[in-house]
């Protein structure tokens, strides 16, 4: 049950929820913003030593947390002398009789979910104050988010903590519950290590009973957004258990790399470096479409342990254990021939091994590429790596001065598997003009192809659809619609979008994974043209696609050519975007105004009513990024940039 407020720019708001007083859940350990989404409300919860005389059989009572619709206190039941979690609502919920049905159904709900993995149910009914209330197991330990937040947990570890999360989950399936809101804060780590899933607030029946017309009145996304599912977000009327997959793989990408999987997401393996078979596991927790993912948690739960013996267990102590009596057989014979090969693969590797490749540069891990060119391995702004290497007086920024150079530092790229974008030395000096930074001549150039004039423009974009578009596979991606208003067809390869969230932003390029002029790139004069935007790549696509959602509660957009030269940029966020509407520009692409009839592919009616939202770009000083996805050519880009530090050594 929830409002959307109005923005800094009431004109900007498109949307607002409509109000209802459904149920949506109950919140065991009130870590949520609520049980119904984070209402505002005006409520203050009561003091803790008021609570005693409307709570018959409970002492001690010490406030924990608070969120927009409940209180959660801890208290001692003194016929069992164990302490417990109590959490209260509001008394004006209890007069809401749809409301109390819904919560007294939930309640039995939750307390027939009995498992160690999971926070358990004890009670609930009214007290003499009016206030619904809850009791809970207290669970004496400290939330996987906190954990997250001081340490970084060995691979095993984490492993584990993901196998036992499905255990709750198959058990929670398996009795009509999705979770819902599957994220660190929700997993709490008990004094024997062992992990119990919290908050089941989000829970609903996957019994018929779950899709009466009370339930389906909400109009609420449920979860949190980084860890919902496409189809949580999208509002969709068909949630299952398979949301809590998605959700627990975006919580396992986030525990191994300390990232949320968003936008062109690196695989663990090369983020982490953990071994391929996780970057597999994650993908497909991952699939936007719920019939691609594992299909239960059982099913993610084995794939998980069979990782997890890989990485903890030598490959012969594994045989053994499945294949015991043949196992003992040959055991001798295989460790004799493996300690043989490995010995002279050591000494292979040793004698062919480059000097200068076991010199790393000091205070910075490096990938050493050849003698000219290394790696700083940390992501950071140009200005950051500037500072990098004046502090390391045998490297500069790298400047570029042939064509043969290019090349081959592009063939050593691609040996590293390296194909995001790369800092260079060259930079925009005070005039205007670019320079390298180590002072050598600009003798060469290898751009990437500047844009046509007048050039290619965005001109609508739909952050939720939900069914205005689908693909063959029958995902609903988000989308925008580009248009060419020139004379002469315009490849699009190398054209860049950018999706900027508050302080956050994705961008991605046309093209990385298709040859230049494909027919899916090309785009015709007058041509209207729809891209889809998804989190997810497609492999073997002959469309090109942006690899990252437009879907936020508030957002704005950039559109570069592929020098980096932006086209259009909002200054200004559009907000609470309502499914299957979209925003429209006229052909000049300044114009906006919302449009509650999208026309994918097709001009722009006149819309409903216009938008306060300015698409014209102010100039930033930028840098030379060298693209290794798109044959090592540049673009320039924003200096606050995050990239790799492509360095040159000095000649002695």
């Amino acid at each position: 049950m929830s409002a959307t407020s109005p923005g800094p720019d009431a004109g900007d708001n498109f949307h607002t929820q409509a109000r209802s007083s459904v149920l949506q859940g109950l919140n065991p350990v009130g870590l949520m913003e609520g049980v119904l989404g984070g209402q505002a409300t005006d409520w203050e919860p009561p003091l803790a030593e008021e609570l005693e005389s409307c709570f018959p059989g409970y002492t001690g009572f010490r406030f924990i947390d608070r969120g927009g619709m409940g209180a959660v206190y801890s208290a001692m039941q003194t016929s069992l002398e164990r302490r417990v979690a109590v959490k209260i609502l509001p008394p004006d919920l209890g007069r809401d009789a749809l409301f109390v049905d819904g919560f007294h159904r939930e309640a039995r709900l939750l307390a027939r979910l009995q498992h160690p993995n999971i926070v358990a149910v004890y009670d609930f009914g009214r007290n003499s104050l009016g206030h619904l209330f809850i009791v809970m197991e207290y669970v004496n330990g400290t939330s996987l988010f906190e954990i997250l937040k001081h340490e970084q947990l060995p691979l095993p570890r984490v492993l584990g903590i993901v196998a036992q999360v499905c255990e709750a989950l198959q058990f929670a399936h398996d009795h009509g519950v999705i979770h819902r809101d599957i994220k660190p804060t929700n997993i709490l780590i008990d004094g024997r290590a062992s992990v119990r899933v919290a908050d089941f607030g989000l829970a609903k029946l996957m019994q018929a009973e779950s899709t009466t017309t009370a339930q389906t009145r909400s109009s609420m996304i449920m979860g949190t957004p980084v860890y919902a599912a496409p189809e949580q977000r999208r509002l969709s009327t068909t949630v299952d258990h398979r949301a809590d997959i998605f959700s627990v793989g975006v919580t396992l990408y986030e525990m191994i790399t300390g990232h949320f999987p968003v936008g062109v997401f690196e695989p663990p393996s090369k983020k982490a470096g953990t071994p391929p078979a996780l970057d597999k596991i994650i993908t497909k927790a991952l699939r936007e479409s719920p019939a691609d993912r594992f299909q239960n948690a059982a099913e993610l739960k084995k794939a998980v342990k069979q990782a997890s013996d890989r990485i903890t267990q030598p490959a012969i102590q594994r045989t053994i254990v499945k294949r015991p009596i043949i196992s003992m057989m040959t055991t001798v014979i295989v460790t004799a021939g493996l300690i043989y090969l490995f010995d002279e693969l050591n000494k292979q590797v040793l004698q062919k091994m480059h000097p200068s490749r076991a010199t790393p540069l000091p205070n910075a891990p490096v990938v050493q590429l050849n003698e000219t060119f290394s790696l700083l391995n940390t992501r950071m702004t140009w200005q950051q790596a500037q500072t990098r290497v004046k502090n390391t007086p045998e490297v500069e920024l790298a400047s570029l001065h042939s064509t043969a150079e290019l090349v081959e530092l592009n063939q050593l790229l691609e040996e590293q598997g390296i194909h995001s974008g790369l800092w260079t030395g060259g930079v925009q000096n005070e005039s205007g003009a670019l320079v390298w930074s180590d002072a050598t001549p600009w003798d060469f150039e290898a751009w990437m192809p500047a844009a046509a004039q007048p050039p290619v423009i965005v001109t609508e974009i739909q952050a939720k659809n939900n069914g205005t578009l689908r693909t063959p596979r029958g995902d609903t991606p988000d989308w925008i619609e580009v248009h060419n208003p020139g004379s002469k067809p315009v490849d699009l390869t190398g054209w860049k979008l950018i999706h900027y969230r508050g302080r956050e932003f994705f961008e991605d390029r046309l093209g990385a994974h298709m040859k230049p002029g494909s027919p899916g790139l090309v785009l015709a004069p007058g041509e209207y043209r729809v891209l889809f935007c998804s989190a997810i790549s497609e492999d073997e696509t002959d469309r090109p696609q942006i690899h990252f959602r437009l879907e936020a509660e508030q957002g704005r957009i950039g559109w570069a050519d592929p020098q980096g030269r932006l086209i259009q940029m909002f200054n200004s966020s559009w907000s609470n975007f309502p499914s299957d509407t979209s925003i429209t520009s006229d052909t000049s692409g300044q114009k906006w105004g919302v449009s509650v009839k999208p026309s994918p592919g097709q001009p722009n009616p006149p819309p409903a009513r216009p938008l306060k939202l300015n698409a014209t770009p102010k100039p930033e000083r930028m840098a030379v990024m060298l693209l290794p996805q798109f044959g090592g050519r540049w673009s320039t880009s924003p200096m606050d940039r995050l990239a790799l530090p492509l360095i040159r050594h000095k000649k002695k």
